[in-house]
């Protein structure tokens, strides 16, 4: 394999993309201060204990571990101290109550629980065993608990908590939770009630401490009332137990409420930072019964606007604006396209169906896990509205895939053809050959370059925020390897399709300006974002996504379209795989050691066909078979219009001029060639031969049939003298020569100048008109006789009729076919014959040559827009005083 400097320099710019990828990465990506040095069934366990320490039944719920991920916060962290910093810290030990990154544990309810809640639930409550019913559990990364999301308000099974309730009495908690323990549970539900209204000194310098106050209440048998000390005492208690820092933390105010329409009350206590971090204020919300059950903790930052607002809602709206306008102008060009017959079809309908396809399988994957079949009560329903939208989905997908490839490819094989070479080799199956094998070798250094790239642009920009909405790729999706190479599959061929093949190629098409070009495809590409994930701000984010852009579209204009889609395909690949192995102990690295080695398959491939693969010359190009029927057409085109001309140049170029005769003649044919013929030919300088005749069919055939005539006719006229004789000669040459079923409707006459006659004869044309303008009588002339081809012998010589017709000055001759009595409107009416009669009265003292005019644009008005459908040729002969 020998390679050129362009290539050694190519392949130094990959190896170190990679490296730059490998050892900067790392530090610009927040997901690599995860640490996850606890187990799945680690933090399992101990969401469970924390449930159960809180009087909740575990036995009735199921739980799932996954990872999660403040986002918002992250983000704000990200852009106020910096990526690489914030990496440092968290790496460091963490910033003091901030938790961007979390254990989740969702405890669902199981089959038997939600047969318990519903058996016992009035008409008109919800009915348990939704998404809402589930609590979530939240642990830091060292597995201490956080907070506890409980949407529904689910009540533990055991409602008094003691140890919550001994946290509120000034003695040793062993004391109080001891006579507590005397007390039933229904006892202390009634007597417990929360009154943070009342004034705590006055209660506790007139009843004394809270273990007397109680006993007090027992002994007189009123309400025990929890004040509000007492509330953030118990509260404090269990927030003892999270993972917060609570000598950082104030108490706040206290919220009372109850349980939807019970008569259970509750308070939730708010805590919030004494020192605030980076400026941003947190707060914390413990809910509590007034038996010391807990319903949930919670906490939320106090944001603020990450950057300008109106930047960040704006550029969403203008962005979908544009690829809905980008999406329009495509199914307008696939029409026009289609109209021009410059679509193949096949090839589209494939990428359509392996597009749509991985669009639907991907989304389906990646739905499957947000929802529990099993315990969900309407399974078959939620499992039919599934494949529902999937189904919907992935023909729309698959729509749009066969719209932009198919416009992608016309448009680019007719205007950048150089940028489907590749392409077409893959579609006849070509795959074992050294372009192909040079392509995968150099798509695998490209992809580097672009994680390079990447990887540049984090590094240069520290305050850019990641916008990270999921961190493990294995809780994304089922099969997430698979998934992984659908989901990139479609993604980059969207991106190809869309931006590359049609918008670029339409603007090549347009502009034949590489320069103009590449501009529109980098502005496409700053719209898009072709780059994982979200990225903010926005002017920073338009400035990775231009700088990426740039790079693809430098692929694109160096090599090729398939080398291009490889290697968007795999930098695709690099990126969503990261955390495979810059998160240590993550089960995404099985999912990037699956895309290395498809990678490395990818390259022995290339290595192999490199060297063992049939040259470039030895492979055959492509044509498309609509290029190939547009050219066989274009080329039939060609053919008609010289056969129209030689057509053209049998019927007279000029008619003769003669004193006492003026004579004006129309020949339209249908179609680019007919079959209607006329003919004048100057016998000698008082006779004039005048023939018309209408060959059955119409097209090339007939014009071939016609000029057969033309030949027999022009060998015979100045032999034979009598019109009939001549045809019934013409008629047995025809017949000898012509096949069956091909006849000819002629008119041959002579008009003799000295003596003033017309004697003709008829092979079953239309009548010849006789116009006396004096009188405005119009004679039709029938003269018996058979059309040429339909009889032979006798049959067809006895029919033949020959007639002398004296004339008079300015007396009108008339010959014409039935294209013009037979013209069709848009009514599919006929011109008529009655019309035409009437037509040629009124015209007296009127040369011949306008009365051909008048009876051309009279016949033109009247078919309006409709198409001629019939050859329509017609001769005027005026006698001249």
């Amino acid at each position: 394999m020998n390679f050129t400097i362009r290539e050694y320099g190519l392949l130094l710019t990959g190896l170190l993309g990679a490296v730059w990828f490998f050892v900067i990465y790392p530090s610009q990506d927040p997901r690599s201060a995860i640490d996850l040095a606890m187990e799945k069934n680690e933090i399992r366990e101990k969401a469970e204990q924390r449930l159960e320490s809180f009087g909740y039944a575990v036995q009735q719920f199921e739980p799932e571990v996954t990872f999660g991920v403040n986002s918002e916060f992250l983000d704000t962290l990200q852009q106020q101290i910096g990526r690489p910093e914030l990496i440092r810290q968290m790496k460091a030990g963490g910033i003091k109550n901030t938790s961007p990154f979390y254990w989740q544990v969702t405890f669902s309810p199981t089959i038997d629980r939600q047969e318990a809640s519903g058996s016992g639930m009035s008409e008109g409550e919800e009915q348990p065993g939704s998404d809402d019913e589930e609590i979530e559990m939240r642990l830091d990364m060292q597995g201490r608990f956080m907070e506890m999301l409980n949407p529904r308000s689910i009540v533990p099974l055991q409602v008094v908590n003691r140890p919550a309730l001994a946290s509120i009495f000034d003695t040793g908690e062993g004391t109080a939770e001891k006579r507590l323990s005397t007390l039933t549970d229904s006892l202390l539900t009634q007597q417990v009630i929360i009154d943070v209204h009342r004034s705590s000194r006055r209660m506790q310098s007139r009843e004394g401490t809270a273990l007397s106050r109680l006993e007090n209440s027992l002994k007189q048998k009123r309400p025990f009332r929890l004040l509000e000390k007492d509330i953030f005492k118990m509260a404090s208690y269990y927030l003892s137990q999270t993972g917060w820092e609570t000598s950082l933390l104030r108490s706040d105010t206290i919220r009372t409420g109850r349980l939807g329409n019970s008569n259970i009350s509750t308070a939730t206590v708010r805590y919030e930072w004494t020192n605030p971090v980076f400026g941003k204020q947190q707060k914390i919300d413990v809910r509590l019964m007034a038996t010391g059950g807990l319903i949930d903790v919670s906490s939320a930052y106090s944001l603020g606007s990450r950057e300008g607002t109106s930047y960040r809602q704006i550029w969403p709206v203008l962005r979908n604006a544009l690829i809905f306008l980008f999406c329009l102008a495509g199914i307008i060009i696939f029409f026009f396209r289609i109209r021009a017959r410059a679509i193949d079809t096949k090839p589209a309908l494939i990428v359509a169906i392996l597009g749509g396809s991985a669009a639907a399988v991907a989304m389906l994957l990646s739905i499957l896990p947000q929802v529990n079949l099993i315990t969900d009560p309407d399974g078959w329903t939620t499992s039919i509205m599934i494949l529902i939208g999937v189904g919907i989905s992935g023909a729309a997908a698959s729509l749009a895939f066969f719209v932009f490839s198919a416009i992608g490819d016309s448009i680019t094989r007719q205007h950048w053809p150089e940028k489907l070479n590749l392409y077409d080799y893959l579609r006849q199956g070509m795959i074992f050959n050294k372009p192909i094998g040079y392509m995968m070798i150099r798509s695998i250094i490209l992809a580097f370059i672009l994680a390079g790239v990447l990887s540049f642009m984090l590094w240069l920009i520290p305050h850019l925020y990641i916008d990270i909405s999921q961190v493990f790729l294995h809780e994304q999706a089922l099969w997430p390897p698979f998934y992984l190479m659908l989901y990139n599959g479609w993604a980059a061929l969207s991106i190809v399709l869309g931006i590359f093949l049609v918008l670029g190629g339409q603007a090549y098409a347009q502009t034949k300006n590489k320069v103009i070009s590449s501009a529109i495809m980098v502005f496409a590409c700053t719209i898009i974002a072709p780059i994982v994930g979200s990225y903010g701000p926005v002017a920073q984010e338009v400035l990775i996504a231009v700088v990426i852009g740039m790079t693809l579209v430098f692929i694109y204009l160096r090599w090729d379209a398939v080398t291009l889609l490889v290697s968007y395909f795999l930098f695709l690949g690099l990126i969503r795989t990261s955390t495979g192995w810059i998160v240590e102990g993550t089960m995404d690295g099985y999912i990037f050691a699956f895309f290395m080695v498809v990678m490395g398959l990818l390259f022995l491939f290339g290595i192999w066909a490199s060297q063992r693969g049939k040259e470039a010359q030895a492979l055959s190009g492509f044509i498309p078979d609509y290029v190939e029927e547009l050219a066989q057409e274009e080329r039939i085109r060609q053919e008609l219009q010289i056969a129209r001309e030689v057509q053209e140049s049998f019927l007279p170029v000029k008619t003769p001029e003669f004193e006492h005769l003026e004579l004006a003649a129309l020949c339209k044919p249908a179609y680019e060639t007919g079959g209607d013929y006329y003919d004048v030919i100057r016998l000698d300088d008082n006779r004039i031969a005048v023939t018309i005749g209408d060959v059955s069919g119409k097209g090339i055939q007939a014009a071939f049939y016609m000029t057969f005539v033309k030949g027999i006719l022009h060998s015979l006229c100045r032999e034979i003298e009598s019109p009939a004789e001549l045809l019934k000669k013409t008629n047995r040459i025809f017949c000898e020569n012509a096949n069956r079923g091909v006849f000819i409707s002629l008119v041959y006459g002579i008009i003799d100048l000295d003596k003033q006659e017309f004697y003709f004869a008829r092979a079953g044309h239309n009548p010849i008109l006789h116009v006396d303008t004096r009188t405005g009588k119009v004679n039709e002339l029938r003269p018996s006789g058979l059309g040429i081809g339909l009889a032979t012998g006798s049959p067809f010589d006895d029919s033949i009729e020959e007639i002398t017709l004296k004339l008079s000055s300015d007396d009108l001759l008339i010959l014409y076919t039935d294209g013009i009595v037979e013209a069709l409107n848009e009514n599919h009416t006929f011109y008529g014959s009655h019309r035409f009669n009437n037509l040629l009265a009124r015209q007296e003292n009127v040369s011949a040559a306008d009365i051909l005019d008048t009876v051309a644009k009279d016949v033109n008005s009247y078919i309006g827009h409709a198409k001629q459908h019939d050859d329509m040729t017609m001769v005027v002969m005026k006698m001249k005083k």
